[in-house]
């Protein structure tokens, strides 16, 4: 009679790695993601690789963006997470404003398209859609003669007043 060890279930497996992954997110800044390896790897996940952890980070939809000092860091961006706008994304922002035609969103180098994701995340029906560069947002109003009540949309949406 030959004993079988007990087969591994790699869906259970991959679960608890993303749920640890995703609470690590969550009460940690990661600037690379070695450093997430190196913190799951301490939790008990020792077969990780780099590329299980970028894995991982796209599952999660995981986003790198700047924290309040500029610095880059890993953020839980998905879909499926309430959208809750703090100072530090406010902070990014230089102003806000419109042309009869489109809102412009002025930001900080780098922080467009995270704004502009998070505009796109929150649908309304003043704003048919949105384009982030590096440093500017521009949002395109569904009807040109409300202007007004997408610019009041965008900032609402962006924690502005």
């Amino acid at each position: 009679m030959t004993i079988q060890p007990p087969a591994i279930d790699h869906n259970y497996c991959n679960d608890n790695m993303t749920s640890a992954c995703k609470r690590l997110l969550q009460q940690q800044s990661f600037t690379t993601q070695d450093d997430i390896r190196f913190q799951l790897i301490e939790l008990g996940f020792h077969d990780i690789s780099q590329s299980t952890v970028s894995r991982l980070l796209l599952r999660l939809g995981v986003a790198k963006v700047p924290n309040a000092a500029g610095k880059k860091i890993y953020c839980l961006t998905a879909e499926n997470e309430p959208i809750k706008i703090n100072a530090s994304i406010a902070s990014q922002i230089e102003f806000v404003s419109h042309n009869q035609l489109v809102v412009v969103i002025k930001t900080h180098p780098g922080s467009a398209q995270l704004v502009a994701r998070l505009i796109d995340m929150q649908p309304h029906v003043d704003i048919l859609g949105t384009i982030g560069g590096n440093d500017t947002v521009m949002v395109a109003p569904k009807d040109i003669t409300r202007i007004n009540q997408c610019l009041q949309v965008v900032k609402h949406c962006l924690g502005l007043k």
